[in-house]
């Protein structure tokens, strides 16, 4: 994302609102999103819920099982097909 385009479209009033999650850099250093009133900005956290922990055990555990059994694992992201 472009912070800059999108500080000046909330600005602007071309853009009415934004939340944001994930910043351009992380952690994020302070800036002017913080005061606006049509900004939400929340900590890159979600993934530390209960729930959130829960499924990526089940499916680590579930690709380690697949390549053990000398299966494909299904969650992965940075490579083309796992290595045995």
């Amino acid at each position: 994302m472009d912070e800059a385009a999108l500080l000046a479209a909330l600005q602007s009033g071309h853009l009415g609102g934004a939340a944001l999650d994930v910043r351009e850099t992380e952690p994020p250093a302070r800036s002017a999103f913080e005061a606006m009133d049509n900004v939400i900005l929340t900590p890159h956290v979600g993934a530390f819920t209960v729930e959130a922990q829960t499924r990526t055990f089940e499916a680590v555990c579930g690709d380690l099982d697949r390549l053990l059994r000398g299966e494909a694992a299904e969650n992965f992201v940075n490579i083309p097909r796992p290595k045995r």
